[in-house]
């Protein structure tokens, strides 16, 4: 079973299946990869298989984050830092409007902590990448 909605609806709906005995796979996408859905489905959520284009924090990341703000990294953090520091990097060049801005993350090519940030002629990532968690 494949569901397409976010945790606070995944939640039930997945213990809803589990108690009246279904025991297919529930697969889900970034929407339900939250914490507060294994906390909301207790045990039904075990096994629950899912995707996201978001990494998981490396170690030092994740522990200067939850020192900082007293709470673990949540699913895009890692990414909102990469894509922060490419726009922080951009101002550090010299950019001062948005056009510039635009042009300047369009041209971006390196490493971040998630992964490589380039981005084709549409505006999409050059190389998408998808993580796929298993809840145990």
């Amino acid at each position: 079973m494949f569901y397409a909605g976010y945790y606070a609806e995944a939640a039930p709906f997945v213990q809803q299946l589990r108690d009246g005995g279904v025991e297919i796979p529930f697969v889900s996408a970034d929407g339900t990869n939250d914490p507060q859905f294994v906390s909301q489905a207790g045990g039904s959520s075990e096994g629950a298989i899912l995707s996201c284009p978001c990494g998981p924090a490396p170690d030092e990341f994740a522990a200067t984050y939850e020192e900082t703000n007293g709470q673990a990294p949540g699913v895009y953090s890692v990414e909102g830092y990469d894509l922060a520091t490419i726009m922080l990097s951009g101002i550090a060049s010299g950019v001062t409007d948005r056009a510039a801005m635009i042009d300047y993350v369009a041209n971006y090519s390196g490493e971040g902590l998630a992964r490589t940030y380039e981005w084709d002629d549409t505006g999409e990532l050059s190389a998408a990448l998808i993580w796929i968690y298993e809840v145990q």
